[in-house]
């Protein structure tokens, strides 16, 4: 089975209309579910739904977004462990010519060790990581 990490902004642009990726973003999700692709992402992408869609207007979508995310039988979520945390940080840590955010650098981890190459994602910080995004 092949697996897709979906990072923060893909969750963002299938829930917003008004995202410039909004379209593209529900055609990349329904050509991958026709392939049978499993979802990855972390708690940490989790936290970073619901800070982003905190506000009393979106709260209802997060809350939505996040149950249909953890009952989902075609998403795993990876949990940040010890092991996880300590290797972003060194990740972080080492590359002080990057401005990749500390879930950035756990989400690299999680895909180096799930052998993952593409991220359902705009963030072109994947991309300096080395891997493809699927949203440009």
């Amino acid at each position: 089975m092949k697996f897709i990490f979906i990072d923060t902004s893909a969750w963002l642009a299938l829930v917003n209309k008004s995202d410039k990726f909004h379209e593209m973003a529900k055609s990349v999700r329904n050509n991958l579910i026709k392939q049978n692709i499993k979802f990855i992402l972390t708690d940490y992408i989790i936290a970073e739904i619901g800070n982003c869609l905190s506000r009393i207007p979106f709260r209802e979508t997060a809350i939505k977004l996040i149950d249909s995310i953890k009952e989902s039988e075609n998403i795993e979520i990876i949990k940040i462990d010890e092991k996880i945390f300590d290797k972003a940080w060194d990740l972080y840590s080492s590359r002080k010519d990057k401005e990749w955010g500390f879930t950035d650098c756990t989400s690299f981890i999680v895909m180096k060790e799930k052998n993952i190459i593409e991220a359902f994602s705009t963030d072109h910080h994947f991309e300096q990581a080395g891997f493809k995004i699927l949203l440009k």
